[in-house]
């Protein structure tokens, strides 16, 4: 099977692209990405350098695999960061030309606009392009809880509870919607919250002592719930794995000592997650 990523790129570390390509790759699928910038490091560093590339680039190279008659093999589209609503929209017409000669493959989106405590990072037009135009067109959405109180809008009665808040995004159109970062109470845990209109669960683990967290772990996810979903088209086997292999993988980056995310170091237990959490009634 064939994924079109089309998300951020770091020479050094795990984000964006380089968090979801190899973990796709590990469990046997083709991944075409295409990166949106190309940066020496997350942005968060000191001293980063790179480009943006736009929404032209993007565009040039999906016409470049429409030429060469591969998109109709196209099982899925990934997105992660976008930067701008120009390059937003790009991502969107790549998704409709794949689903043109295969209406059948699957968006994955990745909504990535901010987090708590730091609030929206990304330019100010991009969460409501977001809501009214990219998640409407997502089969998949997987927000974190802060991305997810935007999306759900600004009706109080919405954001009262998780529930409210899955049924907002459910009614832009989504099927499957995940919410990253989820943590119901003070036992502990941390985990997702994921609902596919019908059956609605949790799935969480013992929260690691980091003294920062990693970056790019919502990255990790959302590639690693889209490839164990396409093998299994099951919601709650998928969402498990994903957090039998994300814990583990954090981990070994808890082990090790570094910042960057020990993707390589747990490419196994990628392939092959322990079960070792189970979802549970939200």
């Amino acid at each position: 099977m064939n994924i079109l990523s089309i998300q951020s790129h770091v020479v050094h570390g795990h984000v964006g692209n380089r968090s979801a390509v190899f973990p796709l790759e590990r469990l046997g699928y083709e991944v075409w990405p295409i990166n949106t910038v190309q940066f020496s490091c997350h942005s968060g560093i000191p001293g980063w350098t790179g480009s943006n590339f736009g929404g032209q680039h993007v565009l040039k190279l999906v016409q470049g695999l429409e030429a060469i008659g591969v998109l109709a093999t196209c099982d899925a589209v990934l997105s992660g960061y976008m930067g701008d609503v120009e390059t937003g929209r790009a991502i969107l017409e790549a998704v409709s030309a794949v689903r043109s000669v295969n209406p059948a493959a699957l968006y994955c989106c990745d909504p990535v606009m901010g987090d708590t405590p730091g609030g929206i990072y990304v330019k100010s037009d991009l969460p409501p392009f977001m809501m009214q135009e990219v998640v409407p067109r997502a089969d998949i959405v997987c927000p974190n809880v802060f991305e997810a109180s935007l999306l759900a809008g600004p009706a109080s009665a919405k954001k009262s509870n998780i529930s409210g808040i899955v049924d907002a995004i459910h009614a832009l159109g989504p099927r499957i919607v995940i919410i990253k970062s989820y943590q119901p109470g003070n036992d502990g845990r941390l985990g997702f919250f994921i609902s596919d209109g019908s059956v609605r669960k949790m799935v969480l683990s013992p929260v690691l002592p980091f003294p920062r967290p990693p970056k790019g772990s919502g990255d990790l996810a959302s590639a690693l719930f889209l490839g164990y979903y396409l093998k299994s088209r099951d919601t709650i086997t998928a969402i498990e794995a994903t957090l039998d292999a994300l814990y583990t993988i954090l981990e070994a980056t808890l082990d090790s000592g570094r910042d960057e995310l020990a993707i390589i170091a747990s490419q196994d237990e990628i392939a092959r997650p322990r079960h070792r959490f189970k979802a549970e009634r939200a």
